[in-house]
């Protein structure tokens, strides 16, 4: 409901409730149609290296969906526009489980349906998360926002967690293409089960009436804010670093070292299982250190896996103790992750004024996504190919990658460097 002041203390507690709800059956379908999930469906479509990187650069490149979730946020109100499109991104999500079935006729045609599957599925997100940002500064205060997003965000990490265990053990009784196609499926019927929780969400006409704002005059005054543009600028790197490292290191351990998808996914539980760690982290950073701090530790977090990746030996073996020597990136992505997800909006809602918000977050999402998905599909294919020309594949290929993308990532450091104090 769109109410025409601000929201009192019982109305903002109930849609932190909701939106806390909605969280955590997200996590359960997130993981079900995830990322992790559909890199393993594109392995077993036979998907070069270079898709699966792409794969991740979808996440980015489906920002250039974001202006529709403006719009519609102007007719209807945040929390609406983004149920919404929630529901928009669930069935896209159909879209990529059909590749399964093209992949019998047309292999090559099986990828291309799988990414513009993608596509549309982060673009939905990207359009329904638009006004996120400022929907949570709406039901939250400063006093509680940091410890609210540590909280909300722990449980998608462990509802994920709970997801990816359970999925895991359907995959070890019915390890198929078949099984995780009808996994995606499952996770689209209990996302858009979700969305209905952020259709309970009150909010005030405060959001509404900003999305209904020319957006160009504002877009002016934003392009003058030297704050701002450094929060792009490092934006961009966290995209980056996402692309490059998330997809790949799923495919380095299962194409160099012979996982398992059931490892596969067990691992990636470790993952998010650090990330309600890592989220718990955020709120305690950003509280005794600031916003600047959050952004740069959260940035930091991703030498050691480029590290990882360049001292590992190849011939370790996937299967018995050895195994748990990977158990550390998967650790170290979803700390990672974590930050990268709350640091921005700490920084950005501390950074940006509440009337500024709505044309500032579209601007930034905007350009940070089509920035880096751009950039690192670029950067990523000619790392690949430099990489594959050199060594052909296995490890030493991966290695050669991930040396690749760790001297892209250090110059990246000075943005982080230059953002200000807020």
């Amino acid at each position: 409901m769109i109410l025409d002041h601000p929201l009192n203390e019982e109305q903002r507690l109930k849609a932190q409730r909701n939106f806390s709800r909605f969280n955590l059956l997200n996590g359960a379908s997130y993981m079900c149609l995830g990322e992790t999930v559909v890199v393993l469906l594109a392995i077993k479509l036979d998907s070069p290296d270079r898709v699966l990187v792409f794969i991740s650069a979808m996440m980015y490149l489906g920002y250039i969906l974001l202006p529709f979730g403006v719009m519609r946020t102007g007719r209807v109100g945040a929390a609406r526009s983004q149920a919404d499109f929630w529901v928009l991104r669930n069935v896209s999500a159909l879209i990529v489980a059909s590749s399964s079935i093209v992949y019998l006729v047309r292999p090559p045609l099986s990828w291309l349906t799988l990414l513009f599957g993608c596509f549309l599925f982060y673009g939905c997100r990207a359009a329904g998360l638009v006004m996120a940002q400022p929907l949570i500064g709406d039901f939250t205060t400063d006093d509680d926002r940091a410890r609210f997003l540590g909280t909300t965000n722990s449980y998608f990490y462990a509802a994920s967690v709970f997801s990816l265990v359970t999925v895991s053990l359907v995959l070890r009784r019915f390890d198929s293409m078949w099984a995780l196609t009808g996994i995606i499926v499952a996770g689209s019927c209990l996302g858009v089960f979700a969305s209905s929780f952020v259709r309970r969400i009150d909010e005030s006409s405060a959001i509404r009436d900003s999305a209904r704002k020319p957006m160009l005059p504002q877009l002016k005054t934003i392009l003058g804010d030297s704050v701002l543009r450094r929060q792009i600028y490092a934006c961009v790197m966290f995209n980056l670093a996402s692309i490059f490292l998330h997809s790949m290191t799923v495919a380095a351990v299962k194409r160099a070292y012979g996982f398992s998808d059931t490892k596969a996914l067990v691992m990636s539980a470790v993952q998010f299982a650090a990330a309600v760690v890592g989220s718990k982290l955020t709120s305690r950073i950003a509280d005794r250190h600031g916003a600047k701090a959050l952004m740069i530790v959260g940035y930091l977090l991703i030498f050691p896996l480029c590290l990882f990746w360049l001292l590992v030996p190849a011939g370790l073996s996937g299967s018995g103790l050895t195994s748990l020597v990977f158990l550390y990136p998967f650790i170290n992505l979803g700390i990672y992750g974590a930050f990268m997800n709350n640091a921005p909006v700490v920084y950005f809602l501390k950074s940006v004024p509440k009337e500024r918000q709505v044309a500032g977050i579209m601007f930034i999402n905007f350009v940070t996504g089509c920035v880096a998905s751009l950039l690192g599909m670029f950067l990523a294919d000619l790392m690949l190919s430099f990489a594959e020309h050199m060594y052909g594949s296995g490890m030493p290929m991966y290695r050669a990658y991930f040396a690749g993308a760790t001297v892209i990532l250090l110059g990246g450091l000075v943005f982080f460097k230059r953002l200000k104090r807020v």
